[in-house]
Formats: C-alpha cells, sequence, structure tokens
C-alpha cells in the first residue's frame, strides 16, 4: 500500500490562499512593478547606443521605478544640437523559450505601461528626445518564435508598424502650466500634446469589431514631485481582428488563442553630454570631470500591468487609486504572493510522490504555512515579506532538486508510465506553422526513438533540457504538436518532474504538459490535481526516462571519419586572406606575415587585431610543446585595408576561424551568402567519441574562451553549439567538456569552427598544444604547462595564487583557507590545494598573506 501525501486543512480550503487571489503571471494578470523586475525578470539591451563601453546603456532600480539610461550611439558631439546621440533598448524578455514574457488572455487583454517622461536630457531639439514601445510574440499564425508583432495587415494591432511611437517630440526648455518639460504624444488627430486615443468608428476590418479602442495615452496631471512616471500607454490586445479562417465568432483572436509576448522594449532617444562642467562669472571652465550615471539623461518605468478592459485601466487613473498603482501596499507582498502560489502548485501536484524528496516535501508545507501566515500579516514588514520569499524559492528548489531525471540519464527512451508505449519519430514529413519535421508520436517500444537530453538552464532547482535526435531537434508548434526538425536553433525547452518518487515523471514544454489518450499523445494546458487516493487516474499523465546509451550501436558510417584532434605540429601557412587577387592586380593586406594558418585555424576578420601563429611553450617537465599561439595586434586596418592603424583598446578579445567557402574578395570576413563548403568540415558523434578536449593556457589568468561554436548547416539554414571554458572540467591545463551535454547521439557534420577570447592586455597570449576528442574520462590525460611568471598573482613570501577556468589554485606550503567577499568559508587546507569554485570574487589567506582572486 502507497504511503501518499495528504494535505493540510488550509491547503484544502482555497479562502485566503494564492490560489483565490490575482497572482502575477496567472491567466493572463500581470503586475510586473520594480521589486516584481528585480525579483523574476530577464531584462536586456539591444545593440544601440554601444559606442564606448564606459558609455554603454544601463539600469538601476531605485525604490518602485526602473531608472534606464541609454547609452552614446554616435561618437559625433554636437553641441548646437545638445551633446552626444545617446540611444538604447531595453527588452523585458522570456524566460524559458517559447513560454513568453506575458501570455495574453481575454481576462486581462489590456497591456498598461507606466513611464516618465525623459529627464536631464540637454537635446535642442524636440524630435531628438523620444521613445516607444515595441511588441515581439510568437506567431500564432505561423509560429515563427520571437519575431515583430504584426500591424493589422498581418493580423495584428491596427495602427502599429513595428513599434508605437509614445512621446514623439521633447522640449525641456519649454515649461507647461505645472512647470513641467513639454512633450507631444504621438497622436494622429495632433489636438492634444496629453491624450492620444485611438479608437477604430469606421465601417472596415480593422480591428476586432467596430469602436474597438486600439490604445490610449496620456499625461497625467501631477508634478515630478508627486509621481516621477506621469506616462500612461494602454494597449487593447483584444482589438486584434482575427485574420484566420479559424475565426470564432467575435472575431477577437484573444478569443481563440492566448497571445504570447515573447518580449516588451521600450526605444529611447535623447541628447546629452557625457562631461559636467562649471563656470565662473566670466564664462571660463574651473570644473570639469566625467558625468556620474546619475547625472546622465534617463527615463523612469514603474510598472507594466495587465488589466481586464480598457475602460477599466482609465477608470483607475484617479488620485484616488493612486493614478493606476491601485492600493498602497508593499511591492514584496505580491512576489511573495507569487512564491506562495508556485509553491501551492508543488504541494498539490505532488500528493502522491513517496520517496526521497518526502522530507524537502514535508519541509515545502511547513515553510508554505509560515510564509502564508506573513502574507496575512496586516502590519509585515519589508524584511518579513523578503525572508518568506527567500524561504519559499529555496524550498521549492530543495524540492524540485530531488524529482529531477538523475544525471546520467543523458540519451533515452521516453516510455508511457505504463510502460506500454514509447515516443517515437514518424516517418510522415509534414509542415506546421513555420516548420517541416517529422511529428513525435506514441507507438510500440520497439519503435522507440532515442533522444538526448540537452541540459539549457534550470529555475527553482528544476532542470531544463532541449530534446535532440540524430535527425534534427524537437520543436513545438503553436498548438503543442511536437516535430523532429533539422537545422534550426527553435530547439523546445523541456522539464520533467518525478511525481509519485518511482520514476513517474511529468513532461512539460512551454505551456503544456503531455498525456497518453489511447494511442495518441495529446497537450494539455495544466496537469491536473490527483488526490492521494486517485494514483491510478495520474499514470496516462506521466512518463519513465530509460538509458538508452548502453544500447547505441553505431553503423560503420556513425563511427568513421569522425574528428580526433588538432595537433598544430605542422608548419604554419599563409593566411589566404590576407594576400590575394583584386582586378587582376595582386594586393597584399597589412597583417600579411603577422598571422598564419594553422590546421585550418586563421585569423577571425570581423576582429581584425586578431593574429594567429605557430610557436613553442614548455610543459611542466621543461619541454618544449609545440602550439597554435593566438595574440592581439597593438594596431590593426579594417578588414579591407581601406580603415589604417586602428589602435586596438585593452582588454580585448582576438578570435579565430576554421571556415571554407567562394568569398568575393579574398579578405571578406564572411562566404558568399553565408555558406561554408566542405574544405573545413569535421564530424562529431558523442554516442562514439563522447568527449572533446583542449590543452591551452593563457599569459595571464584573466584569459578565458568565452565561445568555441561549431556550425552546421543543413539545407541552407545555420544551427550551432558553442563550448566555454567556464563550463569545462579539468585535468591540470587540460579543459574537457561532455559533447552529450550539448549535441544528440549519431554522426553531425560541422563547416565551420570558431573561437573567440576575453580578457587580454597587451603583449598577452593564448597557447593550444592541442584539440582532440576521446571515448571516455579515463583516456583523457592530465597534463600540465609550466607556470610561467605572470600566471602567479601573490603579495611575496610562499603564497602563490592563480586561477584556471574555475579553479583557485593555491601553492604554499602553510595552513590556510578560501572565503568569499561576505567572509564565508569556501575550503580550509595544509599546503597546495586546487578548488573548484563557483564564479565569484575570493579571499585567499594563508601565513599572514592575502591574495584575491576574480573567478570568471
Amino acid at each position: 500500500m502507497r504511503l501518499r501525501h495528504l494535505l493540510g486543512a488550509s491547503l484544502l480550503c482555497y479562502a485566503g490562499m494564492a490560489g483565490a487571489r490575482d497572482v502575477h503571471g496567472v491567466d493572463g494578470y500581470y503586475n510586473w512593478t520594480a521589486a516584481q523586475m528585480q525579483a523574476n525578470a530577464l531584462m536586456d539591451f539591444g545593440p544601440e547606443g554601444k559606442q564606448w563601453a564606459q558609455w554603454y546603456p544601463s539600469f538601476k532600480f531605485e525604490g518602485d521605478y526602473l531608472r534606464f539610461i541609454p547609452g552614446v550611439h554616435q561618437k559625433e558631439f554636437k553641441p548646437e544640437n545638445g551633446g552626444f546621440l545617446l540611444r538604447g533598448r531595453l527588452d523585458w524578455k522570456e524566460k524559458v523559450k517559447g513560454e513568453g514574457f506575458m501570455t495574453i488572455t481575454p481576462e486581462h487583454p489590456v497591456f498598461v505601461a507606466k513611464l516618465s517622461i525623459p529627464r536631464q536630457s540637454q537635446t535642442k531639439k524636440a524630435n531628438e528626445s523620444n521613445y516607444w514601445i515595441e511588441f515581439f510574440w510568437h506567431n500564432p499564425y505561423t509560429g515563427a518564435q520571437d519575431v515583430d508583432m504584426e500591424n493589422e495587415q498581418g493580423g495584428g494591432i491596427w495602427g502599429f508598424k513595428k513599434a508605437l511611437d509614445v512621446v514623439k517630440g521633447h522640449a525641456p526648455w519649454a515649461k507647461d502650466a505645472l512647470g513641467r518639460d513639454s512633450i507631444f504624444l504621438y497622436n494622429r488627430d495632433r489636438n492634444d500634446s496629453t491624450l492620444s486615443v485611438r479608437v477604430n468608428t469606421g465601417d472596415n476590418d480593422l480591428t476586432a469589431q467596430k469602436n474597438d479602442t486600439v490604445w490610449y495615452m496620456k499625461r497625467l496631471p501631477v508634478t515630478e514631485d508627486q509621481e516621477k512616471c506621469e506616462i500612461i500607454v494602454a494597449v487593447n490586445f483584444a482589438s486584434i481582428r482575427d485574420s484566420s479562417s479559424m475565426a470564432l465568432a467575435s472575431r477577437r483572436l484573444i478569443d481563440r488563442v492566448p497571445i504570447k509576448i515573447s518580449h516588451f522594449s521600450v526605444g529611447f532617444i535623447t541628447r546629452g553630454d557625457t562631461m559636467y562642467a562649471e563656470t565662473d562669472e566670466k564664462g571660463d571652465t574651473i570644473v570639469k570631470r566625467a558625468k556620474t550615471p546619475e547625472e546622465m539623461p534617463y527615463m523612469n518605468v514603474k510598472w507594466l500591468k495587465t488589466f481586464p478592459s480598457m475602460d477599466a485601466a482609465v477608470k483607475s487613473l484617479t488620485a484616488e487609486e493612486n493614478w493606476g498603482d491601485g492600493p498602497v501596499s508593499n511591492p514584496q507582498k505580491d512576489i511573495l504572493n507569487t512564491a506562495l502560489y508556485e509553491a501551492e502548485k508543488v504541494i498539490k501536484g505532488f500528493q502522491n510522490y513517496m520517496g526521497d524528496a518526502d522530507e524537502a516535501y514535508a519541509a515545502l508545507k511547513e515553510v508554505h504555512a509560515k510564509a502564508d501566515g506573513v502574507y496575512n500579516k496586516a502590519d509585515a514588514t519589508t524584511e518579513e515579506y523578503l525572508s518568506a520569499i527567500e524561504e519559499v524559492n529555496a524550498a521549492v528548489a530543495e524540492f524540485y532538486s530531488y524529482v529531477n531525471p538523475a544525471e546520467d540519464l543523458i540519451y533515452n527512451y521516453i516510455r508511457t508510465a505504463d510502460n506500454g508505449t514509447s515516443l517515437y519519430v514518424s516517418t510522415s514529413e509534414v509542415t506546421k506553422d513555420t516548420y517541416t519535421g517529422y511529428p513525435l508520436a506514441l507507438g510500440a517500444n520497439e519503435s522507440a526513438t532515442p533522444l538526448t537530453f540537452v541540459p539549457v538552464g534550470e529555475s527553482n532547482g528544476q532542470l531544463a533540457y532541449n530534446l535532440k535526435g540524430k535527425d534534427g531537434v524537437v520543436v513545438q508548434c503553436t498548438d503543442g504538436t511536437l516535430l523532429m526538425v533539422k537545422g534550426t536553433d527553435d530547439a523546445a525547452t523541456f522539464t520533467f518532474a518525478d511525481r509519485d518518487g518511482y520514476g513517474s515523471f511529468d513532461m512539460k514544454c512551454g505551456s503544456f504538459y503531455y498525456y497518453k489518450s489511447g494511442y495518441e499523445l495529446k497537450p494539455v494546458k495544466e496537469f491536473p490535481e490527483f488526490s492521494s487516493e486517485d494514483y491510478d487516474s495520474m499514470i496516462p499523465y506521466c512518463f519513465l526516462i530509460e538509458d538508452a546509451l548502453g544500447s547505441y550501436n553505431p553503423t560503420d558510417d556513425e563511427k568513421t571519419g569522425l574528428f580526433e584532434a588538432w595537433e598544430f605540429n605542422g608548419e604554419a601557412e599563409d593566411d589566404p586572406s590576407t594576400k590575394g587577387t583584386i582586378n587582376g592586380a595582386e594586393l597584399v593586406m597589412g597583417e600579411h606575415g603577422q598571422t598564419f594558418m594553422l590546421d585550418g585555424w586563421r585569423m577571425q576578420r570581423w576582429r581584425m587585431w586578431s593574429r594567429v601563429n605557430k610557436d613553442t611553450y614548455k610543459d611542466a617537465e621543461g619541454e618544449d610543446l609545440q602550439c597554435l599561439k593566438l595574440t592581439a595586434a597593438d594596431t590593426y586596418d579594417s578588414f579591407d585595408g581601406t580603415s589604417l592603424g586602428n589602435v586596438t583598446t585593452y582588454p580585448t578579445s582576438p578570435s579565430m576561424r576554421r571556415e571554407g567557402g567562394v568569398f568575393t574578395n579574398f579578405y571578406d570576413r564572411d562566404p558568399e551568402g553565408g555558406v561554408r563548403d566542405e574544405s573545413c568540415m569535421i564530424s562529431l558523434n558523442p554516442g562514439v567519441r563522447r568527449y572533446i578536449a583542449m590543452k591551452c593556457k593563457g599569459t595571464n589568468p584573466e584569459i578565458t574562451v568565452d565561445k568555441f561554436n561549431f556550425l552546421q548547416q543543413v539545407n541552407g539554414l545555420n544551427s550551432e553549439f558553442a563550448l566555454s571554458l567556464s563550463d569545462a572540467e579539468m585535468k591540470g591545463d587540460v579543459y574537457y567538456w561532455d559533447l552529450l551535454r550539448y549535441i544528440g547521439v549519431g554522426k553531425t557534420n560541422y563547416v565551420g569552427q570558431f573561437m573567440s577570447t576575453a580578457g587580454f592586455q597587451q603583449d598577452d597570449a593564448l597557447y593550444i598544444d592541442w584539440i582532440r576528442t576521446y571515448e571516455t574520462v579515463d583516456d583523457i590525460p592530465s597534463e600540465s604547462f609550466a607556470t610561467g611568471v605572470r600566471d602567479v598573482q601573490a603579495d611575496g613570501g610562499d603564497l602563490k595564487v592563480f586561477v584556471t577556468g574555475r579553479t583557485i589554485n593555491v601553492f604554499t606550503s602553510e595552513s590556510g583557507a578560501i572565503y568569499t567577499v561576505d567572509g564565508t568559508c569556501v575550503s580550509e587546507f595544509e599546503g597546495t590545494v586546487h578548488e573548484t569554485v563557483r564564479p565569484g570574487i575570493y579571499i585567499v589567506r594563508a601565513d599572514g598573506m592575502v591574495k584575491k582572486v576574480l573567478v570568471k
């Protein structure tokens, strides 16, 4: 008889629980306050405003607000216009590919943002200080992921092109009646600078229904002292007219399918100086210095929300409703609400579990009850909320860490929990959404298709995977259909959680769970709740994960012609991209004779300061090793020789490549059309040669390989995987990777290989002795280079410390310890030690000496 988990009375009753409240991120309700963004949002910048690293775009949280500071976009300084042109694009992105940053539903179809006008702008032209918003979606018509949201011609929002202008012009020299900078909202009627409303009053098919309001923008009647964000932008997704033949009677797209916003962006342009100056009464400069980030132009973001209707959003814009904020409350309470909801899903969803996670399950219930008390406490403090949030999230992560698939389950069959059928890839090709591939279905166990589980991340302790087969990767269509597709980077993200403690896993991908219905594989939006007396009903929703690596029997073709090694022992050759013929005349580039080609590796012409040579470096026994040597030149010409003598800025990042193809000009950075031929092609099959290793050493410990890419081209489509030293295991100076963590079993051809680095200072070098593949970990040798003077960072005496990858190497005859910067002891040692740690800053102490090191 199974001893299953029972729910306490508080969880059997929804009253007062998160299930009875609006929960951020559930059923289309969102309340992205600054606190919620700081806790849970994935945010990044676009390519704009990145001319100078010290003046890149940035953001910071200040109380209830996010401050967004644009970067220098053009190097030309125009005092007559107000200084440098500053620009930035701030993106709020989905955390898990395919799930969306926000999923807009019929219950909450109106997206609303509360923003400020540009602040501290020095613009002297109104049209050079403005901002706009953009939406990117998972197109529900085509299945294309993370693409520009369409205008009405593509079944999207009426009046949108690619973006919606908000503040169209800003004049800081002109003030309105409240003493504020004058602005102009984007307004088709041009009759009101503080209000912009678009309503479809015509008899046309531009919106779902006549008189639909598409957007509403308003400048609130408040001063900056009263409210730092006075611009409201509301967009009605219910107004989108469904252009599909499957449209419902309402003609509203949102009534047929939820709308997944893959990411939302705010784009911002203004002008300003990067220098602060003070002058005396004569106009002479008496103080001049670089501005701090706080002194640069910026704009604020207070929140991003969804509302049940445009009417509800507009009616919230009163002083009594705090101009859309709603009742005053601690923003951390809303974050605790979300944490409680996620904990309740775990507690209710794993009632049938009995196994190693039992103690973690019991602890989670206790933590949940305690945190719910904090939520319902009228005078709870910020510290109490934060403590409760941290404890709940930690308890959820602790539980999930027990119910992930075992780490050695890498290449697997997926069978239904009744062990009667298995997942297989059908032989009938179909086209669905934008994908052409082969559906995954259920069939006899003997026909099961083995899949490689490639780890791609972790959330709250739950591991996420891409599933790859020898013929492609598994993608997900908008209706939940799973396809095996070649030559795409749109791999779907899966999670698996053991629901009973005996290895019966749920299978979740994007917004869907999967279950067995007869002999069909079907998607469902939520994993159903099953009581502890209803175990048998849960079985169709569960799957077994069975190791397939032990039974893999490669064909002769899958075993032959596989890449084995680049040893770099041959002679260096001229790099053909540095000398050639143009219009019948020989042209010699400035880098000719400075950089060469070794085993096909040569400089990357996108980073023209890169130099590839052959040189020697001594091993630990003092013997010379023949190595590829990658360096950076102090000056360099542009790739086509039109700009000469450019000066390298340190630290820098030289890189190199192996690729062939048709080059229109011998010096071009890419082959024609981006198509690589087979001249540099290698074949990998981790089912045969599972590990790839590289013996390398930089002349300073900050040097690293941030990307070692392998490019595949199938039917004109590119896909790749990338290795990084920070993710490698080590044996001495040999870094190695398990290829099954990146690619599927089976022979795959890669037509190009690329390597980029970071951390080079002047006169630095990266030495690579060899790059090889191996069948087992035991086959990988432990080898080391000699320790050079620049490798050791010490304050003198007997303590020598340097970092390789994520390993802190301490050479001393004394006892000591390694600490984090907050004083936590990571490791104590007696004499020499090699300690692998997480990225961060560490303090090494021994025999009265101290050394600080950075681990990337």
